[in-house]
């Protein structure tokens, strides 16, 4: 009884290998073939366009092995494949409580690099290799959302709709860090990139969501698929500045005004109140703060007295004019900058004053020169208002003066 049974087993396989059957169950009334595949060989194949590797018969073509939420990756050439990586991150506008990137120098999200808000043309990204060796490149794949249109990032990290293999990046020449790199893991490493630490993605439109998906090539022929992927928004290009009139470093509300005292020829009065000034941006060639007086003066409406505004030191008051001026007494930041001021009213005496003429003069001002930065988050000046009045005054207790303050990024 074996015979025929053999015959017609001869002739099922005589018709397998004319018609390949990819991982189909083989039944009939006396044997039962369980996911039956013919490998009748492949190998590597070129031409001078392309070259690529070919197998027939191959069991992942069944279509049982992948679905919605899964995928095996059996056989050739998944067992060459890279592993699929993930993405950490990708951030343009995180802060201290909500990045979840790994390695940004002033642990303070993307504002930390960016200044506030946030960036607006640039980004940080952060990969976990899923295992891959650590020689392993990788292919970053960003869509603009608004545009539908795919770009990929550029050995320069900046975009194009096109890619070549040297765009490919291993871990440390994409983040400027890796930490299974011997070459890329301490500040003295020759790989160590500190900018690339800060963003790594340049060339983003502002007010633009952005889609990121990263693939692994460790070898030819091992490209993964994409990873999921990470979306994120770029911010305007932004200056937020403040002023507050306040004895103590807190918020006030306007009308501004402050309030000198009583002024005496013998001694330098100084304003109880300070002027206070605040500046967050994320111009990345930083901004500029200027004041502006309208008078040159204090002047008194009731007498026509004036008390002139000179740059001097008010405890000498060498013209024996009186005076009138201001300085800088504080300036802090909690990230990037600093907030500098200038000079003319950074004086080191207690009682120098700069003159506060009826020209714009730079007060304060941040900038991407000498190591500084451009952008700053929570960037605060504190200003100082003293005056001196002459012996020859008439007294009158209306001098006044008006001041005023503009700020200009540096785009």
């Amino acid at each position: 009884m074996r015979k025929p049974s053999k015959i017609i087993l001869l002739l099922l396989l005589s018709f397998l290998i004319a018609s390949p059957v990819f991982a189909q169950s083989l039944d009939s009334s006396n044997y039962s073939i369980l996911d039956a595949t013919v490998d009748s060989g492949g190998g590597q194949m070129t031409s001078t366009n392309y070259a690529g590797v070919i197998s027939v018969g191959n069991p992942t073509a069944d279509t049982r092995m992948t679905s919605g939420s899964y995928a095996l990756g059996s056989g050739f050439p998944n067992g060459i494949q890279a592993n699929v990586p993930e993405l950490i991150c990708f951030e343009t506008d995180t802060d201290s409580n909500s990045t979840l990137c790994q390695s940004f120098p002033n642990a303070n999200g993307a504002q930390g690099e960016c200044g506030y808000p946030g960036c607006y043309d640039r980004a940080k990204l952060e990969i976990d290799p899923s295992a891959n060796p650590v020689d392993t490149l990788y292919l970053i794949r960003i869509e603009d959302l608004e545009t539908n249109t795919i770009y990929y990032l550029q050995s320069d990290h900046t975009l194009d709709t096109t890619y070549e293999i040297a765009d490919f990046f291993t871990k440390c020449s994409l983040e400027g860090f890796d930490a299974n790199d011997p070459d890329c893991d301490e500040d003295t490493d020759p790989n160590w990139d500190e900018t690339l630490q800060r963003y790594n993605v340049f060339g983003l439109e502002p007010d633009r969501e952005y889609s990121v998906s990263v693939s692994a090539l460790s070898g030819d022929y091992t490209g993964s698929a994409f990873s999921e992927p990470l979306n994120s928004t770029t911010e305007s290009p932004s200056i937020l500045f403040d002023l507050d009139v306040s004895e103590t470093d807190s918020n006030s509300d306007s009308p501004y005004e402050l309030d000198l005292g009583e002024l005496i020829y013998v001694a330098v009065t100084t304003a109880p109140a300070r002027i206070w000034v605040d500046l967050n941006t994320n111009a990345v060639n930083g901004a500029n703060i200027y004041i502006r007086s309208a008078n040159g003066a204090l002047v008194s409406n009731q007498t026509g007295e004036t008390i002139p505004s000179e740059t001097e030191d008010l405890a000498l008051d060498s013209n024996a004019n009186g005076g009138y001026g201001i300085k800088v007494d504080s300036v802090t930041q909690t990230e990037l900058g600093p907030l500098l001021a200038n000079s003319l009213y950074d004086t080191t005496g207690a009682q120098e004053v700069g003159v506060l003429s009826i020209n714009n003069t730079l007060l304060f001002y941040t900038e991407s020169l000498n190591n500084n930065s451009g952008p700053i988050l929570q960037g605060r000046g504190g200003v100082a208002v003293k005056a001196r009045s002459s012996i020859t005054d008439i007294a009158s207790g209306d001098l006044n003066d008006q001041l005023t303050f503009i700020c200009i990024g540096n785009y």
